[in-house]
């Protein structure tokens, strides 16, 4: 396994190389990870997998300071995982001192979380164009947790002509059905056992949008209501077109619910999306 960390020794060691698969991470490596890397091995042997904790995606230097860093624990899993290259690079490497040029994305990366972390989504755009244009890669992958990211990256991809095909991955859960996150190792034992009630609310909330008995407003109210009085600190619960984003027009089918909330101090997101049968 080849560890790489200038963009230099990355611009090198990659030099004539084809069909490159690539998955970006921060790094805390778990299984919702593997199963990217596990996809993007179907399909080329010419793997790159980054880790980065990106500081511009982050609203608070506190969150970042305790952004888990597990780096020799990642290299271990990436090795027994027989990847190829890894690029673990240095904030310094990634970013100039002098950094005055960003991507600005669409108005809906202010909607939702962008609504809550300002800039957030500006600021994961901007490293993956920075990580694509390094790696050059022809085939992507990215989580579907992170739902309104992943819809982002398709945009910017899409609108900035990058020959990349984006690969979206279904979300790993734990046995009880939470979503394998980084930040889920930051919640107390307590919290660790109510977490998974996200993702009840949110199978609730579809249920109701299927059987077409109440307002969207109501649904939402509803699982935000269920939530606040079970210790929650609810950011959102919304429910979109997973076509845009928007608000689901009245013959829209193709819907994601949406939920960003808090338990004790960690903010844990989630989604559900699916079909409406006519």
């Amino acid at each position: 396994m080849d560890v790489i960390h200038t963009q230099n020794q990355l611009i090198q060691t990659l030099k004539g190389l084809t069909h490159i698969a690539f998955v970006p991470t921060m790094g805390n490596l778990h299984e919702g990870h593997i199963k990217l890397i596990q996809e993007a091995s179907k399909v080329s042997r010419n793997i790159v997998v980054s880790i980065f904790i990106n500081p511009l995606q982050f609203n608070s230097k506190e969150d970042f300071k305790n952004y888990p860093r597990t780096l020799k624990e990642d290299l271990s899993i990436l090795k027994e995982l027989d990847i190829p290259f890894v690029f673990a690079p240095s904030e310094e490497d990634i970013l100039d001192s002098l950094e005055t040029i960003e991507i600005k994305l669409p108005g809906i990366a202010n909607d939702l979380c962008g609504k809550f972390r300002p800039g957030h989504f500006n600021g994961v755009a901007t490293i993956v164009c920075k990580l694509f244009n390094l790696i050059q890669p022809d085939i992507a992958f990215f989580g579907k947790k992170d739902f309104q990211q992943l819809f982002l990256i398709k945009v910017l991809v899409k609108q900035l002509n990058y020959p990349i095909e984006i690969v979206g991955i279904d979300t790993v859960r734990d046995h009880d059905g939470l979503a394998k996150s980084s930040r889920n190792n930051l919640l107390s034992q307590e919290d660790r056992k109510k977490a998974p009630q996200l993702f009840e609310q949110l199978n609730a909330m579809k249920e109701k949008v299927i059987q077409k008995t109440s307002s969207f407003n109501e649904i939402e109210a509803h699982a935000l209501s269920v939530l606040n009085t079970s210790g929650w600190s609810v950011d959102y619960l919304s429910i979109r077109s997973a076509q845009s984003l928007e608000n689901p027009v009245h013959d829209e089918n193709q819907i994601v619910i949406l939920g960003a909330a808090t338990l004790g101090s960690v903010r844990l997101i989630d989604n559900i999306e699916f079909c409406i049968q006519d």
